[in-house]
């Protein structure tokens, strides 16, 4: 992958993650902003290990109609990869959900954040 490429991926990440961030500084507190994370992160998840689980099936698919043994080759490396990114991917949301339960935060759960003497009472 090129720079320009790499560039031009980042650069539209960030011009669509930007209103977000906007949108966030309305409510004005850090509340909105993270409520504002977790409900990227929850939709970007399944995004995710629907996009890897393609991938591998795209390799899988590569490897076997591929007649020459380079094309099978990167077939199954496409396949490797897939494997491992869902693996990542499971794990991370796994490793967070138990941290989570042993903390006693689930989603039922509202987090009150803490007051300073009288005021914001």
């Amino acid at each position: 992958m090129t720079k320009q490429k790499v560039a031009a991926g980042l650069s539209t990440v960030l011009a669509v993650l930007l209103p977000l961030a906007a949108a966030a500084q309305v409510g004005g507190n850090l509340l909105n902003l993270l409520s504002l994370i977790e409900t990227i992160v929850s939709r970007l998840i399944p995004i995710l290990v629907a996009l890897a689980l393609i991938y591998f099936i795209w390799g899988l698919i590569k490897f076997v109609i591929s007649a020459d043994a380079e094309a099978r080759e990167d077939g199954k490396m496409m396949m490797w990869w897939g494997i491992v990114a869902l693996f990542v991917i499971v794990s991370i949301w796994g490793i967070v959900t138990y941290i989570g339960n042993i903390l006693g935060i689930d989603k039922t759960n509202t987090i009150v954040p803490p007051k300073v003497g009288g005021l914001g009472s």
